[in-house]
């Protein structure tokens, strides 16, 4: 029994918190169409923004807030420089995103150096207590807060004025442009936006993981496989079930092997779902 539970605990806390980490992904890849190879970049720098602005002792709520912020504005002046120019382009955005991802990854380095940092748990205490096992108390709000996030955007995406804009941005960017919606600024919304969700979960992860330059790297194919099995553009569902399974299946089959061999089998699994609904599995619904 206590075996079970501790599998089922892990397996929802690694899913949110990967649905956290692949979210920015899911909005600008899935509303706007970028393959953002940059994603990884962008997580790494809301940690480094993270344990800088902690180590000049901002408290550490406004730090991943400021973090997230600052992401934010390098998106939108990445998207209004270069990326405007290249929508429905996917190959030239694609590369890009690579090119920002190299470039930020080396002025990562030659800003903050390439030793690893740390960032303290900003919670402490004991474990959340589930009566015959006990999960991290951090990595639970983490987890909460994942699913506020993934659950409050889908809210504002199909039940606000301008979640309409943004899904008729998506379907049909001409006839949008036709009917009055300014596009470009819904795509720098989106994209900025995007930047910022991927900026704050690098900041709220930032104690669960070791601060260096390649942070974000561990995330992104993990993150790009969350998207496409799910379903490009299913925010709410798509991430959370290809967050499911990707981080919940590697759990649970970690348990019978060795963790890269898990890893291997997740992606090789991935891949087969994929060849047979290279759409996704909530794509169209």
């Amino acid at each position: 029994m206590e075996i079970l539970v501790s599998v089922l605990a892990d397996t929802v806390l690694i899913t949110l918190v990967l649905a956290f980490a692949a979210f920015g992904l899911a909005i600008i890849y899935g509303l706007t169409g970028v393959i953002n190879m940059g994603h990884g970049a962008m997580l790494t720098l809301g940690a480094y923004f993270t344990w800088w602005l902690l180590d000049q002792g901002v408290p550490f709520v406004p730090t991943v807030l400021l973090s997230a912020l600052a992401v934010g504005l390098v998106g939108l002046a990445f998207e209004h420089l270069l990326i405007r120019h290249f929508y429905g382009r996917p190959f030239d955005t694609l590369l890009l995103t690579w090119a920002f991802f190299l470039v930020t990854t080396e002025v990562i380095k030659i800003v903050f150096g390439t030793d690893f940092r740390n960032v303290a748990d900003p919670i402490g205490g004991d474990p959340v207590n589930l009566g015959i096992y006990q999960v991290p108390t951090y990595k639970t709000v983490v987890a909460l807060l994942a699913l506020a996030v993934v659950a409050g955007t889908a809210l504002v995406f199909f039940k606000t004025t301008l979640g309409v804009r943004v899904r008729a941005m998506t379907q049909n960017r001409e006839m949008a442009g036709l009917l009055g919606l300014n596009v470009a600024a819904m795509y720098k919304l989106v994209f900025g936006f995007g930047a910022a969700m991927a900026g704050l979960a690098g900041g709220v992860i930032a104690p669960m993981f070791a601060v260096q330059p390649y942070m974000g790297d561990m995330f992104l194919v993990r993150s790009f496989f969350v998207v496409t099995i799910g379903g490009i553009g299913q925010l709410l569902a798509g991430t959370l079930f290809g967050s499911f399974a990707i981080g919940g299946l590697e759990t649970v089959l970690a348990l019978f092997s060795d963790q890269v061999i898990a890893q291997i089998a997740v992606f090789f699994i991935a891949v087969i779902v994929l060849r047979f609904r290279p759409q996704g599995v909530f794509s169209g619904r």
